[in-house]
């Protein structure tokens, strides 16, 4: 038996939008896997590779105007589709997908049935295997590559018909039948939050050799996601067994009594803790004194909203949740070190502080799953707006990007209290020392969101 894709209606007159008379329209599918079944939230366009993209971190080497002529901005051939430019297109709307959800394949739209042509089906397997190199290069963290089967859906845009065809690119690459069912009623899904604080110290020993910043942040995003992959996850305040099905904590919140009586709540969400399991060997410490040339602290909130199918068991919101968390600190962190244009270098002294960009989220039209994207300092819900319209191809208004899901650093608390901080301090001003550290570490954990407050000698690079 084939795989079962469930899309929304909408999403075939998208398709039909598409249509060009003598061009070809590729771009992703986007959605949840659930063993047989795939669930699909939107399809995305890939941008023309031949336009200059409002988005710079999308740039691949393009540099013809936006004004040329219209007509060398869309794919005329098949084999002329480019493949790194679909792969790397995957590889930034994975960015903004939540946990549980990937990019599932690719769509492509033109004034034939692609598949049946022998040399368009191993051109657009070249792009599937890129879309699955590009991912697992970092799927750890990104967590791009949920599996090898992948899908191909081919939409004829003279006769409006339709077909999807599922591919293994891990084995024997055949074409297998795939059933793709577009359907009116929309597809429904449980919502879970969390919020995670960071307060964490890592140390550079001094007799380490020095290693650039964005090697540092790679080994305190290793450490995170195995803290986060090693943690409990409790739903709605209940460890549950894997196999049972989050339909009955959804069931149970709503006809509890206090839900009820509520009637302003609109917010079904789950509410998920996770906690960082103990080290057991934590008897006969022996105490240890390591000279250290610097610190990097991991500070701030995250917040986390992830979306699983009406039939998902526990084990498959806790992986979501856990993709979610691990994902959008990847993703902030890699955006930061690639903005970055040269490693700093200081005195023993300098406090450095690196504010990776911060969480928004963003509903889609057609149900009501969020994606994110992310905006540095300075950056308002209109740069949001462009990341959508050019990796999405989705038009939305300001008002309905959630920009306060998660607050901009005040980053004049911080230097004004390193200030107070680095002032000696006799005996007689003990208590006040407490109380404003207690201050200052209560203000970072509600204004700052990952701050990396970095310490570096003059001699790393």
């Amino acid at each position: 038996m084939g795989r079962i894709i469930y899309a929304e209606e909408q999403l075939c007159t998208y398709l039909k939008s598409l249509a060009k008379p003598d061009g070809y329209v590729i771009g992703l599918i986007l959605g949840q896997s659930a063993g047989q079944k795939d669930y699909i939230v939107h399809l995305a366009k890939t941008p023309p590779p031949f336009i200059k993209n409002v988005v710079e971190e999308t740039l691949i080497g393009s540099t013809v105007p936006m004004e040329e002529d219209a007509a060398n901005t869309y794919i005329k051939s098949v084999k002329d589709i480019p493949m790194s430019w679909v792969a790397d297109h995957a590889k930034h709307v994975t960015r903004m997908l939540p946990g549980g959800m990937w990019v599932l394949g690719i769509f492509i739209v033109g004034p034939e049935d692609t598949l049946d042509n022998t040399s368009n089906v191993q051109k657009l397997k070249s792009v599937l295997g890129a879309i699955h190199k590009t991912l697992s290069w970092n799927n750890k963290y990104l967590c791009g590559n949920n599996q090898d089967e992948k899908l191909i859906l081919s939409f004829n845009s003279i006769t409006q018909k339709y077909i999807c065809k599922s591919i293994d690119i891990a084995k024997d690459s055949m074409l297998k039948p795939a059933d793709w069912k577009f359907q009116e009623k929309a597809t429904k899904w449980h919502q879970l939050e969390a919020l995670v604080d960071f307060n964490k110290l890592y140390l550079i020993a001094a007799d380490k050799d020095p290693e650039t910043l964005k090697k540092q942040l790679h080994n305190i995003l290793t450490n995170i996601a195995d803290l986060i992959d090693s943690s409990l996850v409790v739903i709605e305040g209940e460890v549950r067994s894997p196999d049972d099905m989050l339909e009955i904590l959804s069931k149970k919140k709503k006809s509890n009594k206090e839900y009820k009586s509520k009637t302003n709540d609109s917010n079904n969400s789950l509410q998920v803790s996770l906690y960082i399991p103990c080290s057991q060997d934590n008897t006969n410490w022996d105490i240890k004194i390591t000279s250290c040339s610097a610190s990097i602290r991991l500070i701030g909130q995250l917040v986390s909203r992830t979306f699983v199918h009406q039939k998902a068991n526990i084990a498959e919101a806790n992986t979501a949740v856990k993709e979610d968390i691990v994902r959008s600190l990847a993703s902030r962190l890699e955006m930061h070190w690639d903005s970055l244009i040269e490693e700093e270098n200081g005195s023993p002294e300098d406090i450095t502080l690196h504010e990776p960009p911060r969480r928004v989220l963003i509903a889609l039209p057609e149900n009501k799953v969020t994606l994110s994207d992310y905006l540095f300092p300075g950056e308002g819900p209109q740069e949001a707006l462009l990341s959508l319209q050019e990796l999405l191809d989705l038009e939305v208004q300001e008002n309905q990007v959630e920009k306060e899901v998660e607050l901009q650093a005040d980053l004049l608390e911080f230097y004004c209290q390193s200030d107070v901080n680095a002032k000696p301090l006799d005996n007689n001003t003990d208590t006040t020392r407490t109380h404003q550290m207690a201050i200052y570490l209560t203000g970072l954990s509600v204004a700052f969101i990952i701050l990396l407050i970095a310490v570096f000698v003059h001699q790393m690079i």
